[in-house]
């Protein structure tokens, strides 16, 4: 009897043991999960984590694990599959493997624009010189008229009833 009871603890250790496994095993595949879903938004550029969010990043154990909000460990010791997946995702082109190239572009973007400032800034400065002399020519117009004005309040008022004629 003592030989049964001791099957029974057996299997109930066992039950434990079975029970502990399937959680474990539940929460290992819900981190390889999280690891392989930071994997492909860094992989696409779309990284979520404040660190990466909107930059080009080289994938590494590190970042995927910090994108992921876990820790590396697992990737090292759990995980070993992932660390092969990640290694040839830094051999495909991602947003971060053409960063030289970006870089490239945009310097010569940023050269193009200091040129289109310096043309308009010469431009603005053409049309207030342009501006300024019109205004000054509108003046002396107004001058003008003001004179024109008080000259022709001086001349005597003609009666418009009557018409004269001159030979």
């Amino acid at each position: 009897m003592k030989a049964k009871n001791a099957d029974v603890g057996d299997d109930r250790r066992s039950g434990r043991e079975l029970a502990t496994s399937v959680a474990g095993s539940a929460l290992s595949k819900r981190t390889e999960r999280a690891y392989r879903a930071a994997l492909d938004r860094l992989v696409q550029g779309k990284a979520t984590h404040p660190k990466y969010a909107g930059r080009p990043i080289k994938i590494t154990p590190a970042a995927v694990a910090r994108e992921a909000g876990l820790s590396r460990n697992p990737l090292y010791t759990t995980h070993r599959a992932l660390l092969s997946e990640i290694e040839s995702a830094t051999q495909r082109p991602t947003p971060a493997s053409d960063l030289a190239g970006t870089i490239s572009r945009l310097e010569t973007k940023i050269v193009e624009l200091q040129e289109d400032v310096r043309r308009l800034t010469a431009e603005k400065q053409q049309l207030a010189t342009q501006n300024l002399a019109l205004l000054h020519r509108a003046h002396r117009a107004e001058d003008r008229l003001a004179s024109r004005d008080r000259v022709a309040t001086q001349l005597p008022r003609r009666k418009s009833g009557r018409l004269t004629v001159v030979k």
